[in-house]
């Protein structure tokens, strides 16, 4: 798919204009408001839009499936940070797995802690994904909330080759 109209150089992604030979770099495209960058590709003369980081990931691993849309086949931000699309931080990795990693959106941390204003004794909400499926629990201070979600991440999400994510 990517021919020869692509090469990864200094950590980015370059695409050369056919027409024109010049090259330019993917990487310095505006992401979008979900933090990711999306360019625009022409591949059997129809137009079609990738994300940059499954473009990179193609790149390095050429016999995996860009196509493949199913929820086995999403690649993870290792460091959380989708406009950080340096192969050395992608994984492939299942959609499960790609939702508990989770520790920014939009390039503001997620927490995982939220204070809610209806009146409750206990305002603090804690939240993390477990097998896919967000789970919560409320707490009365905002440290009893961080704390238990801390619990829950090393529990879950421990993962020897990085250590503990989504902390």
């Amino acid at each position: 798919m990517l021919e020869n109209r692509f090469m990864y150089e200094d950590d980015k992604l370059w695409k050369v204009d056919m027409r024109s030979g010049k090259w330019s770099c993917l990487n310095n495209v505006k992401p979008t408001e979900q933090g990711y960058i999306r360019i625009g590709l022409k591949i059997d003369g129809k137009m079609k839009m990738y994300l940059l980081h499954r473009l990179v990931y193609l790149f390095h691993n050429p016999e995996w499936n860009i196509f493949d849309t199913s929820k086995d086949n999403s690649i993870d931000h290792q460091n959380g940070k989708r406009t950080n699309n340096r192969i050395e931080n992608l994984e492939n990795v299942n959609n499960s797995q790609n939702k508990q990693n989770s520790t920014h959106y939009a390039e503001k941390e997620i927490t995982g802690v939220c204070f809610r204003k209806d009146g409750r004794k206990s305002p603090w909400r804690a939240y993390w994904c477990e097998n896919g499926k967000e789970k919560a629990k409320h707490f009365v201070t905002e440290l009893e909330a961080l704390n238990h979600r801390r619990e829950m991440v090393e529990k879950l999400y421990y993962c020897p080759r990085r250590g503990i994510k989504n902390i």
